[in-house]
């Protein structure tokens, strides 16, 4: 293929990834910092807090947010304004649930931190769909200097506390994305725009919601059964990683989202998700050679042995990177359904694994293995499960 095509034809994705590329980069700078303005315990409470946010964020507004993507350009502001009032309601009823299982510092660092990550996936789903990428790239580096910044100056005016910092970035976030909506009137007030998109509340909000539970189960399980010590340890890899590859596979989803929106096949998907498996497979096996020395001067003493836990979940995540076409193809084409299908059972081999390796083995950490099994078996699952697809 021509080489201007090629970069023509992926200039959006390429913005995109590079501004995530930089926000990883400016997490990843801070963490030696932020590893020793923090005890481990504090990263596992942190780590416990983001899991709960990113499985009720699938919900709060019954994924308005990723139909702006498709949404014809009368319905994107509605929508806007719809999934930020179900957000709200959502954050107000859960509230009345968890005042019996969490201290109030943690509820509202849950429900802040699920209302931030609405009305920015609103804001930069928007942009993104009018095919504004360079705001959506600005977008993704200046919430992560937000976090980061906070984080680490925190403890400087305060005692030092991972949730607290993330509930006053959280806050700051929810400000800059009401300026800018109220500023440039990305919204409507209108209450029946989504009934033109309930395939994305009954089918791609309950996959969604499995999927992001099916990924933080870890931490519910790790903090209950084994100790927040290594939730801490589990939470690092997590942001190291994880983060970073989350973001930058939503980012390729969604720009397969939109690519498949109005023309390709399931053979240009198939053919996308193996590319990005063969090229990305060489970073992740860095992990595999990387000495303990090297963690240990990077995040400090206090870590010594996190070397392991990068190695227990390098390949799941690796998984998790290369589904991003397929996956996007199949909800562009509406067919969460079959999605939906293969989280249900992926969920099950996992919750088996746990259960099968708490009972049988004397190293409880063992635990940690029932994750790359099961995220490898899930996102390949979707190839055969698109190969055999002939049209849709």
């Amino acid at each position: 293929m021509n080489p201007r095509l090629l970069i023509s034809k992926y200039k959006s994705i390429g913005v995109i990834t590079s501004s995530l590329l930089v926000g990883a980069i400016i997490t990843f700078i801070a963490l030696p910092i932020l590893t020793r303005l923090y005890s481990v315990k504090d990263f596992g409470q942190y780590g416990v807090a983001l899991a709960i946010v990113s499985v009720m964020s699938t919900i709060a507004n019954l994924r308005l947010d990723q139909a702006i993507l498709i949404a014809q350009a009368e319905e994107k502001k509605s929508l806007i304004f719809e999934s930020i009032l179900l957000a709200i309601l959502f954050c107000i009823i859960s509230s009345g649930v968890m005042v019996f299982i969490f201290n109030p510092l943690m509820i509202f660092a849950i429900n802040f931190g699920v209302l931030a990550n609405i009305f920015i996936q609103c804001i930069y789903n928007y942009n993104f769909s009018i095919e504004n990428e360079y705001f959506c790239a600005c977008l993704n580096i200046l919430r992560s200097l937000v976090v980061v910044i906070i984080q680490i100056s925190f403890p400087f005016f305060y005692n030092a506390n991972l949730l607290a910092s993330y509930l006053i970035s959280s806050l700051f976030i929810i400000l800059l994305s009401l300026s800018y909506i109220f500023k440039y009137k990305i919204y409507r007030v209108g209450f029946s725009s989504f009934k033109g998109y309930k395939d994305f509340i009954f089918s791609n909000t309950p996959h969604a919601l499995l999927n992001s539970f099916s990924h933080n189960l870890p931490y519910y399980v790790v903090s209950h059964f084994l100790s927040y010590q290594v939730a801490g340890f589990y939470s690092i890899v997590e942001r190291t990683l994880r983060l970073p590859i989350n973001l930058m596979s939503q980012t390729i989803r969604q720009f397969f989202i939109r690519k498949f929106n109005t023309k390709g096949d399931y053979r240009e998907a198939l053919k996308s998700s193996l590319f990005l498996s063969l090229v990305s497979l060489p970073f992740f096996l860095i992990f595999f050679a990387l000495p303990e020395s090297l963690y240990s001067w990077i995040f400090g003493s206090e870590w010594n042995g996190i070397s392991t836990y990068f190695k227990i979940l390098t390949l799941g995540y690796w998984a998790v990177f290369c589904n991003p076409p397929i996956s996007g193809f199949l909800i562009a084409k509406r067919r969460s359904d079959i999605l939906l299908k293969l989280q249900i059972v992926e969920l099950i081999i996992k919750a088996l694994f746990f259960t099968l390796i708490y009972s049988l083995l004397d190293d409880k950490n063992s635990m940690l293995y029932a994750i790359p099994l099961s995220l490898i078996f899930y996102n390949f699952s979707i190839y055969f499960a698109v190969g055999k697809m002939k049209k849709c």
